[in-house]
């Protein structure tokens, strides 16, 4: 039986390599990144929340649940993965959280499906190895992690994805991308344009 999944859209970044630029609101193919990743994502999760810090009023316009952080500091995408998943804590004890970056347009949703066809019985999280690479800022995260999440993140600022995924005990994805631009990252102008030619 499939766990809820929450797909958890996360803008809350700085953007200093991007000079600040809210990169939910780059162009690709006259749609916004944010536009991209929300209508790959629809058909797929049951919910999908933004979790955001800044332009909040502009988020709005998608009418979806917007998220800020409950620990403020940018203490990095944990905190965002943190906020969301204190804002359901009350609503089931099998939800499960999956985290995507406003700043990759592309994703392969087959990934979501190759997640929902595990077992979720002896792990808290899924890290997909993407071609190899390990990519956390694509995983996937049950609400049972959550208390330990609040208590890290308490004590420590801009604590470690797969540092706390090993403490928790999860398991890779091991997952086939089908092109060069999936779950491609910008960071940078440079990383913007090489996109561009990507596609």
């Amino acid at each position: 039986m499939n766990n809820k999944l929450i797909s958890v859209i996360l803008t809350g970044g700085k953007s200093s390599r991007m000079n600040y630029l809210n990169k939910s609101f780059l162009k690709i193919n006259d749609q916004f990144f944010i536009e991209k990743i929300i209508s790959s994502l629809k058909d797929k999760t049951e919910t999908i929340c933004i979790n955001a810090n800044n332009d909040i009023e502009i988020y709005k316009d998608f009418k979806l649940t917007i998220i800020q952080d409950v620990l403020k500091g940018y203490k990095g995408p944990l905190a965002g993965l943190h906020s969301a998943m204190n804002h359901y804590k009350d609503t089931s004890n099998e939800i499960w959280f999956a985290i995507f970056p406003t700043d990759a347009p592309i994703i392969d949703t087959n990934l979501i499906d190759l997640f929902q066809s595990q077992k979720k019985e002896n792990c808290q999280a899924y890290i997909p190895k993407i071609n190899d690479v390990i990519e956390p800022m694509f995983s996937f995260w049950s609400i049972k992690s959550f208390d330990y999440l609040e208590s890290i993140l308490q004590k420590n600022d801009g604590y470690k994805i797969m540092k706390f995924a090993q403490e928790i005990g999860f398991e890779y994805l091991n997952f086939e991308k089908r092109s060069k631009a999936d779950f491609f990252n910008v960071n940078s102008p440079e990383d913007y344009e090489s996109l561009l030619r990507l596609i």
